[in-house]
């Protein structure tokens, strides 16, 4: 059943600064502070009607979460295709660094998961309180968004609890997460009491970036979120804030699925790990330019409820994999921001065939070991027999810095004056962008060249474009062009 959603009658949700929160107060009745970063309080409030800054609350029924199949291992192959066991020579993972799940609830009662959970040292368990002030009553390790209260278990939920072994299962009965040594944040936001809604996203969310997480899962079936501006909001104040989400790519066997709109998410497709496939798109995976990298997501070997382990498939699989990996560079690199975090990931992640499953597939060995180099690009030109071309697509084969990116003289285009007669990118460049289409049907007739500056473009740790792809950093990339009508 696919995901169906409707509006919430005279429910909005509102991001506002600190004066315009407090005004609101004395206009409409506000429900609940969904959470606040540095400078935003979100809130939820109910109006007869929407105004300008309010967003929809949506109601959302069907399948939330990308199914899983039933898998066949009896070993944790995407251990050793990742080689995680070269990234543990590095480091397991700290106890200082935390990870939430957002799912369906977990069972924390697994052996192989006793002791993978967060506390909150400034929480008194038990006491009835709300010790810390952060509006949650002896949340020790997680909340339970569906129900509202601090249980964010399901005895039931071998999704969650297969995605949590994932990313922090103790070694034991042939399992274990990819960062054993770090920590985990449960985070319930499906199957309890409350139905699921776009403030339900929002508030667990802002949850753990109150909480200072820096890395979240989500193998939720988002494609029915575009055009929901409450969650996208959310998904870019997260961004903004430091953290990478991981998100499922889907499991419909589809290019270029909705979900791929969204660049303030890392979304993760799904390669087989026999033998005979190793590496190969699973057949279930999702695809396309928007896909941002890749992991292990078939016959995964994980915990389920009641204290079993079994095997699952599906790209909600392939992306705790990814974020694992996020979990032990994070551990190595503390001081590391987001967007180095994901240089280092995507930079050091094994080539596929093909542009269509991000960077590549994540490797946890390189990406604790080895050096990024500096980044390239890659082009492709739509031209005509005649020899005119129409656009040019730009590709990034590393992460680029958006901030180097936002310089209007990045990306130019010059006449046979020499004159700059295009400049800027066409749209504005997240961690989440992988390519960028630039339209010259505009052109008048004439010979062209389009440069992408070495010296302007760098990606996030400092490292100037290598254009010519010489191993040099700091050449222009040029590409010759003519329109002839």
């Amino acid at each position: 059943m696919e995901i169906q959603r409707r509006p919430i009658a005279g429910s909005y949700i509102v991001a506002a600064d600190s004066r315009r929160a407090s005004a609101l107060s004395q206009e409409v009745r506000v429900e609940k502070v969904l959470g606040r970063s540095e400078d935003t309080t979100f809130l939820l409030v109910q109006a007869d009607e929407a105004r300008a800054d309010f967003m929809i609350n949506y109601e959302y029924t069907g399948e939330l979460f990308d199914q899983a199949r039933p898998g066949n291992s009896d070993h944790p192959v995407h251990l050793d295709i990742i080689e995680a066991g070269r990234a543990w020579e590095v480091t397991r993972g700290s106890p200082t660094v935390t990870g939430a799940i957002t799912d369906s609830g977990a069972d924390p009662e697994h052996p192989l998961l006793h002791g993978t959970l967060c506390q909150n040292p400034f929480e008194i368990d038990g006491n009835g309180l709300d010790d810390d002030g952060n509006g949650k009553v002896d949340d020790q390790s997680g909340w339970d968004f569906s129900d509202g209260d601090n249980d964010p278990r399901d005895s039931q939920g071998a999704h969650h609890t297969h995605v949590h072994g994932i990313l922090f299962a103790q070694p034991g009965s042939g399992v274990s997460g990819v960062a054993p040594g770090t920590k985990g944040m449960d985070l319930r936001i499906a199957g309890g009491k409350r139905p699921f809604s776009s403030s339900i996203l929002v508030e667990s969310y802002l949850y753990a970036l109150r909480e200072g997480v820096k890395s979240i899962n989500t193998s939720f079936n988002i494609d029915a979120f575009v055009g929901d501006t409450a969650i996208a909001s959310t998904y870019r104040e997260l961004a903004d804030h430091d953290v990478l989400l991981f998100n499922s790519a889907g499991n419909d066997n589809k290019r270029n699925p909705k979900r791929s709109q969204f660049d303030d998410l890392i979304l993760v497709a799904s390669t087989d790990t026999a033998e005979a496939t190793r590496d190969q798109r699973s057949d279930f995976s999702n695809y396309g330019v928007g896909i941002d990298i890749s992991a292990p997501g078939a016959d995964i070997l994980s915990t389920l409820p009641g204290g079993r382990v079994g095997a699952l498939s599906g790209t909600s699989m392939a992306s705790p994999v990814a974020m694992g990996v996020d979990l032990l560079v994070q551990s190595a690199h503390p001081d590391w921001s987001a967007a180095q975090r994901w240089a280092q990931i995507a930079g050091t992640s094994d080539r596929l065939e093909g542009d269509e499953m991000g960077y590549g597939r994540v490797n946890a060995g390189r990406a604790l070991t080895e050096t990024v180099k500096a980044p390239t690009l890659s082009v492709t030109t739509q031209t005509f027999p005649n020899g005119q071309t129409m656009e040019l697509t730009v590709r990034f084969d590393k992460v680029l810095d958006p901030a180097s990116v936002k310089d209007p003289e990045a990306f130019q285009v010059f006449n046979e004056q020499a004159e700059a007669v295009m400049t800027g990118a066409p749209k504005e460049v997240r961690l989440g962008t992988n390519q960028l289409r630039f339209d010259f049907a505009k052109l008048p007739k004439g010979h062209y060249k389009f440069v992408a500056s070495g010296q302007l473009l760098r990606d996030p740790f400092g490292q100037p474009l290598d254009g010519n792809k010489d191993g040099r950093p700091g050449d222009d990339l040029v590409v010759e062009f003519d329109r002839v009508a």
